[in-house]
């Protein structure tokens, strides 16, 4: 369905938990069980999540330009952006938009708040990330946007070195890097997508952080993955 990722995008996942002390188990077990929730599902289930997939990779492959938003965004940095602009946001950064009419989609580890929310309730297509300690968010996003008139559409994703049917790893750590491996993943050209609002030096006013310090230690890998991959010229900017 997708290109694989590249191997160092995979083998950070193994670094950080290293670095952050956290367990792959953790991980593995808080993605089964998003993947179980969503069994059978009449909006989610596998059937429905791969042709989100393939709908969005369709998208992605015919855009001509991709912003990946992340959490530094200003609403003034998206002005200087034309209407052939195809946008991803990294979690809460959608709420810099002021419409959805060029949103491809938003990846999340459900940390975005009233502004992923919002996103949801207007059907718009979210990358759902699992990992070990956000089964409390994702147990009550599930709940609460099953509820919405307009639900939102959803791909699963995960951290884990195991193949899990119905989820995908794309390589990355935090959602902006992610986001961008997430389009790799997919076959897009390198030169049509660019980042903006991507900065090291102070936490994004589109955050959902609540530890100022662990979270200024997680953009120090995203930095190093967004490096890796080529596109370190667009940080802190």
């Amino acid at each position: 369905m997708h290109e694989a990722p590249t191997p160092s995008s995979l083998h950070v996942q193994d670094m950080v938990r290293q670095a952050f002390g956290w367990s792959e188990a953790d991980d593995i077990d808080s993605a089964l069980q998003l993947r179980d929730a969503l069994h059978n599902h009449d909006r989610w289930d596998s059937l429905h999540r791969e042709n989100t997939l393939r709908e969005v990779k369709d998208h992605v492959l015919k855009a001509s330009r991709i912003v990946v938003i992340g959490a530094g965004v200003s609403v003034e940095d998206l002005h200087a952006y034309d209407a052939n602009t195809a946008f991803v946001a990294a979690d809460g950064s959608v709420g810099a938009l002021h419409d959805y009419s060029q949103l491809l989609c938003i990846v999340s580890d459900l940390d975005g708040g009233t502004h992923l929310d919002t996103a949801a309730a207007h059907g718009q297509t979210i990358l759902v990330h699992a990992h070990g300690d956000n089964r409390e968010e994702w147990l009550d996003r599930i709940d609460k946007w099953n509820s919405f008139e307009s639900p939102p559409s959803l791909i699963l994703s995960h951290q884990v070195n195991q193949i899990i049917p119905g989820m995908h790893n794309f390589g990355g750590f935090t959602d902006g890097d992610r986001a961008l491996c997430f389009l790799l993943s997919l076959g897009v050209e390198a030169q049509k997508i660019e980042l903006v609002g991507f900065n090291l030096e102070r936490v994004g006013q589109w955050s959902g952080v609540t530890n100022v310090q662990k979270k200024m230690q997680k953009l120090e890998w995203m930095g190093r993955i967004v490096t890796e991959l080529g596109f370190g010229h667009f940080l802190n900017k």
